[in-house]
């Protein structure tokens, strides 16, 4: 027989519901407060960002843009301009060396929906010459995921001469045959001694980057002068 009264279980039933009731409210407000937080921490990196981008170009005579929305339009026949949704390009740098044009951006764009939702970045170099007359490749670095890609069939460029560029890298495009006269010799001694760069072209323009990763304001020199270095490389 229970010692409690119907009013009386009533009532403890009453505070349990209040004390799950407060709990799923302190959880509540405490994912927001963490989203909020995210939110102004990363709204303050990026101004943070851009006033960075804005003095280096300053220092070293570059022209600045901001955001960069019609740069993204006139990329066609990029697979990273491809992927995903929400694309932008921000923290644009524009220099010219010699005849080549060399724009530095900031890339980002979403993948997933929901929970899963992701937004990548990377810096992006987009050089430019009216030297440039190549086949259209994507060469990137040989990871896990180009292996088993290359295990299912798909294709993967190697040479079997320079087993360390092939080792190094995931060379692929359309016309085998011209990629293969392209990368010849001192080219595949090149890129074998500089592992972790991703180049794309597209017949009369080349994206270069490495990974996904956002470039410091005061490597970007550097960054630029390596882009440039492979630009002057392909085009021969």
């Amino acid at each position: 027989m229970s010692i409690y009264g119907p009013e009386a279980w009533a009532s403890l039933k009453w505070t349990e519901d209040l004390n799950v009731d407060k709990t799923v409210l302190l959880v509540a407000v405490f994912a927001v407060v963490v989203v909020v937080a995210v939110v102004v921490v990363q709204y303050f990196q990026k101004l943070r960002r851009g006033k960075q981008m804005r003095d280096v170009a300053v220092r070293l005579g570059y022209e600045f843009h901001e955001k960069g929305d019609s740069l993204i339009e006139g990329l066609g026949g990029f697979d990273l301009i491809f992927q995903g949704r929400s694309r932008t390009a921000t923290n644009v740098l524009c220099t010219k060396a010699d005849d080549a044009t060399a724009t530095f951006f900031d890339y980002s764009y979403e993948t997933g929906q929901a929970k899963n939702r992701r937004i990548h970045r990377r810096s992006v170099l987009l050089l430019e010459s009216e030297r440039l007359d190549l086949p259209a490749f994507g060469l990137r670095p040989e990871g896990i995921g180009q292996k088993l890609m290359g295990l299912a069939g798909q294709q993967d460029i190697d040479f079997e001469d320079h087993q360390k560029f092939s080792a190094a890298y995931a060379l692929q495009g359309p016309d085998e045959q011209e990629i293969r006269v392209l990368f010849g010799g001192e080219k595949l001694d090149f890129f074998a001694q500089r592992p972790g760069m991703c180049v794309e072209s597209n017949g009369r323009q080349l994206l270069f980057y490495r990974g996904q990763k956002l470039i410091s304001p005061k490597a970007i020199p550097s960054f630029v002068e390596e882009g440039l270095a492979v630009l002057h490389l392909l085009a021969g």
